[in-house]
């Protein structure tokens, strides 16, 4: 194959995954404009360093990991974890209508109670559908800690909406 054609292959496959992307990113900024924002910073990044990645691997874990480390700089050079994913704000959201319902603002506002890892490594197995594997892969850390946190989130939402959980 030639780089050309490679090249061509892997930003066809990148633009594949921008409704993933999107989502993942809007989970973390809490904000549309702001994920947006942070998707067009990964995609350029994950341009830039197309040479980078290893042809073969998990194209969707990498661009992943590209993603939660913009947006890990983008909250260090931002100051506080609450400046930079902002409180859950039932009204500022902009759902489709058959969605706003008090069930899901009351589970958004449950989730936004999780602390940041446990969030996150539930939205990136459960929501995402990403093995415990590759979450690991995306957040840096080992397996075991990832399901960990899937569980101790599992179980705080448990506590809050099922009875005698």
């Amino acid at each position: 194959m030639t780089p050309h054609r490679a090249t061509d292959d892997f930003r066809i496959a990148l633009a594949g995954l921008m409704p993933q992307l999107r989502a993942y990113a809007r989970f973390l900024a809490r904000d549309v404009a702001r994920a947006d924002d942070l998707v067009q910073d990964t995609v350029l990044r994950a341009m830039d360093e197309e040479a980078q990645w290893q042809p073969g691997s998990d194209l969707r874990a990498w661009a992943f990991r590209i993603l939660r480390n913009v947006f890990l700089g983008q909250l260090r050079r931002g100051g506080a974890e609450r400046r930079a994913l902002g409180r859950f704000d039932p009204e500022a959201r902009s759902a489709p209508a058959q969605l706003d319902s008090a069930e899901l603002r009351e589970l958004g506002l449950a989730l936004d109670r999780l602390p940041l890892a446990q969030r996150e490594a539930l939205v990136l197995v459960a929501a995402l559908g990403f093995s415990i594997a590759e979450a690991a892969t995306i957040c840096n850390v080992p397996d075991g800690t990832v399901k960990a946190r899937v569980s101790r989130a599992r179980a705080a939402l448990a506590r809050r909406f099922v009875p005698d959980t």
